[in-house]
């Protein structure tokens, strides 16, 4: 978009905290170093927070930067590899495993989930699992691979993150449907888990 924010000081300079946009940390009831994110969330890239939210759970930490404008929320998209608000970068100063959770538009694929980010080993775990619970994914040759060393999900401690790009169409069907939304953000999660268990993370012992 060439009318975007360049960096998230140039945003708050233009936009009020709590009347255009908000930011939303939800810190898990489980010490560890895993992290989702949906730096569009609210309006600007509608049902990526529910999609963050419910991956996230009671356990995980969550963060969202939620668009709240009446009308063209798309004014608030940073984009990825210039988002740069600092609670967010404090917060993956601790984590290794974050997953940031975009929307994009359906072009002509209206149910693919397009994986991007640089932990290989994450992206893979993620799309079995996936899969599995019968969504289409697709991890390469695809406009958003997420590779860039500033987008926020390779920010983290390892430097290496899993992004998911969701289209609008099955936006749309996670937010109405609850039993899909579970599979969804099941098949997710279970994903993290391993990952972190494969990595001798011991992050899911109860703080």
């Amino acid at each position: 978009m060439d009318n975007e924010f360049p960096n998230f000081a140039a945003l708050k300079a233009a936009k009020i905290e709590n009347v255009d946009y908000r930011i939303v940390v939800r810190r898990g009831s489980r010490t560890g170093n895993a992290i989702v994110m949906a730096p569009h969330g609210g309006k600007i890239e509608p049902r990526t927070s529910l999609i963050t939210e419910t991956i996230a759970g009671r356990d995980l930490d969550m963060y969202c930067f939620e668009g709240l404008m009446p009308e063209s929320n798309r004014e608030l998209h940073i984009t990825s590899r210039n988002f740069d608000e600092v609670t967010a970068l404090k917060l993956l100063r601790t984590k290794s495993t974050v997953v940031t959770i975009h929307g994009r538009q359906d072009r002509d694929d209206p149910s693919t989930v397009y994986m991007g980010g640089k932990d290989a080993a994450l992206v893979s775990e993620i799309v079995e699992r996936l899969q599995e619970a019968g969504f289409e994914t697709q991890k390469d040759n695809h406009p958003f691979p997420g590779i860039q060393d500033t987008n926020i999900v390779n920010r983290g401690l390892t430097g290496k993150g899993a992004q998911l790009e969701v289209p609008l169409s099955l936006r749309r069907r996670l937010g109405s449907e609850p039993e899909l939304l579970e599979k969804f953000c099941g098949a997710v999660r279970k994903a993290i888990e391993i990952v972190d268990a494969r990595n001798g993370v011991q992050s899911w012992a109860v703080s």
